[in-house]
């Protein structure tokens, strides 16, 4: 039995898909379609877990590189870390392609950060934990939006990422608050990592009077996807928004970016 598990990690920019157990035919659709969905999100790069996967045979690892051919785009990254010396071993001959492996997932993360895909755009900040940081954060995300040709996305993006960071400031506690945007592909994306392990709060309807509890509705209402993972010495909270309609050609968005 296999069982895949995709887990973004926008502070870094990618998707983790976990494999544990054995990869056979059987098992084989399932990986590949759970890769493709991964290629559909546009992450900088998809980095597969195979630490705890079985094969028998080589040829069964054909299965990333063919994924990759069916999904990926020309920028996609699709690498493997965590190999025990069999799997590496039955890895060699050239099955894997294009498909890198690496030792750790440290190290596929610095390749990552090391050759960034043409045509993935990103800034960073760093900021205070204190009142200041919703403005300064609407500020980046506006300018990002607006160089970038993403106009449409600035209201709702904003909204989202000052609900993001003023989370992070009422629970982060010492330290700063540290956002990541980026535009990979037809979405946008936006990470905000603090210093508290704390657990976002569900995105249950709030109470019409309420004055308070509103914030990761919003974020629920206007993003595409949304979800919270821990991280070193606390949590990211991570959304996204669909740059371009369902069904709008590639073509027409460069036009538009242009």
């Amino acid at each position: 039995m296999l069982t895949t598990t995709a887990t973004p990690d926008l502070a870094n920019g990618v998707t983790v898909v976990s494999l544990r157990g054995r990869l056979a035919l059987e098992s084989a659709p399932s990986v590949r379609t759970t890769l493709l969905k991964c290629f559909a999100e546009a992450p900088e790069a998809v980095l597969v877990d195979v630490s705890d996967l079985r094969v028998d045979r080589a040829s069964q690892l054909a299965i990333f590189p063919a994924a990759l051919r069916a999904g990926g785009r020309e920028s996609t990254v699709l690498s493997l870390f965590g190999a025990s010396p069999e799997l590496t071993g039955r890895a060699h001959g050239g099955v894997l392609g294009p498909v890198r492996l690496y030792a750790t997932w440290e190290d596929a993360v610095a390749a990552v950060d090391a050759g960034p895909p043409t045509g993935t755009r990103r800034q960073r900040l760093s900021l205070p934990a204190d009142p200041s940081a919703p403005a300064r954060a609407r500020a980046l995300v506006t300018l990002a939006c607006d160089s970038w040709g993403v106009a449409h996305l600035s209201g709702p993006a904003t909204q989202v990422v000052s609900e993001l960071v003023s989370n992070a400031v009422q629970h982060a506690g010492p330290g700063d608050v540290h956002l990541a945007v980026a535009l990979r592909g037809d979405y946008l994306h936006l990470s905000v990592r603090d210093h508290s392990e704390r657990a976002a709060v569900s995105a249950e309807r709030p109470d019409p009077i309420a004055v308070r509890g509103r914030g990761l509705y919003l974020v629920d209402v206007y993003s595409t996807s949304w979800g919270s993972n821990p991280s070193t010495g606390g949590k990211t909270i991570w959304a996204t928004l669909r740059a371009t309609p369902i069904g709008a050609g590639r073509e027409s968005g460069a036009r538009r970016n242009a």
